[in-house]
């Protein structure tokens, strides 16, 4: 019940919902209605509850950010598909260096390279990625247990220098204002602070993994792609209410772009005759799910928590604990790819998001200032 009512919250945005369960209806005329509910069961099946739809269509100002639907049937909570927002499209096209996207459906071409892109295996993406550190396996263990030692942390550390000079680069940064330089990993953990550790190891690991784009794509996107996957954790972490797994919700944030991430790897290994221009809206309004798949999979691959998959790509039958994060990494994912391209935006100029979505882009505002530039 505690994690339906999670769901409920996460839904209604700001918690305003009528006696039905539904949320009060939105002042947008644009927004899209609830997905429809399951069919019915078969001859002698068992009845089962009424579904129950779970709306936020939240009107999110000139770039509209998709909503966020599910539909609860009796247990199972139901997802649609990703869609793409013109806020999305804006970023994708210039992750991949477009100045705009043409309102046409994919060419013969870029429908030729989504064959070859959709054939391939979760271990296939994960091969274009750079390796994590050994160690990270087991900090996701220890990032289970309440009563986990510095002294333990320091010494797991210590053992991949390069994650080692991540967090003494981190302690030192202005973020932290240490009074004097940090020279060991102990101060650093101590600066830091032992609590949220984890997740800032976990972003220390992931953050070369976006920065190691050398062919065309991968220079052209920068750090776009990593830009918005530390936001969407940072806005996961903050949206995520008591009782809810911290830890799994940063990861799938942290981990939301890994696809996209593979996407340009693959991109920049094809000779450039063999790229299609990739400038159709059709095409990146494709790109959007599978993408997201791409994602879970290569966490799957690597052994991250089963939830970060789920949440990723949810998928039927997973229950109320996968879809209390599944919805929390879409709202988070909606408020950082705002906060992202349209930093500095007024508390009325964000629609009617929630008080804790509009919290957040602000917190966000002021842990990241301006966003990509234009």
């Amino acid at each position: 019940m505690a994690l339906l009512s999670s769901l409920r919250k996460l839904l209604s945005g700001s918690g305003d919902v009528t006696s039905a369960g539904r949320p009060a209806s939105s002042a947008d005329p644009t927004a899209r209605p609830a997905a429809p509910s399951a069919a019915p069961a078969g001859p002698g099946a068992a009845a089962s509850p009424p579904s129950q739809p779970f709306a936020s269509a939240h009107s999110h100002g000139p770039s509209q950010v998709s909503t966020q639907t599910a539909v609860y049937t009796g247990g199972e909570i139901v997802f649609p598909a990703l869609e793409a927002s013109p806020e999305w499209l804006q970023f994708s096209a210039r992750l991949l260096g477009l100045s705009r996207l043409k309102d046409v459906p994919p060419s013969a071409g870029e429908q030729g390279l989504m064959q070859r892109l959709q054939g391939q295996r979760g271990s296939q993406w994960a091969d274009q990625l750079p390796r994590l550190p050994a160690v990270l396996p087991q900090l996701m263990r220890l990032a289970r247990r309440p009563d986990v030692a510095r002294a333990e942390l320091v010494q797991l550390l210590s053992r991949d220098p390069s994650l080692v000079g991540e967090l003494m680069r981190l302690a030192n940064s202005p973020r932290y204002r240490p009074e004097r330089e940090i020279t060991d990993l102990s101060g650093a953990v101590t600066v830091l602070g032992q609590q949220g550790l984890d997740q800032l190891v976990m972003g220390a690991a992931m953050r070369p993994i976006f920065h190691q784009g050398k062919g065309r794509y991968g220079s052209r996107a920068g750090t776009l792609l990593w830009d918005l996957s530390e936001r969407t954790a940072f806005a996961t972490r903050r949206l995520a209410n008591a009782g809810d797994d911290e830890f799994a919700a940063y990861l799938a944030g942290l981990s939301s772009q890994l696809g996209l991430m593979a996407l340009l790897r693959v991109l920049d290994a094809m000779s450039a005759p063999s790229v299609p221009p990739l400038d159709r809206e059709g095409l990146h309004r494709q790109l959007l799910p599978l993408t997201a798949t791409w994602s879970a999979q290569i966490v799957e691959h690597w052994g991250f928590p089963p939830q970060v998959a789920e949440a990723l790509a949810p998928r039927p039958g997973r229950g109320a604990a996968s879809a209390v994060l599944a919805v929390l990494v879409r709202q988070a994912q909606s408020v950082a790819l705002r906060q992202l391209m349209q930093p500095g935006l007024q508390p009325a100029q964000l629609g009617d998001w929630s008080a804790a979505q509009q919290r957040c882009y602000a917190a966000m505002d002021s842990e990241f200032g301006a966003g990509t530039p234009t």
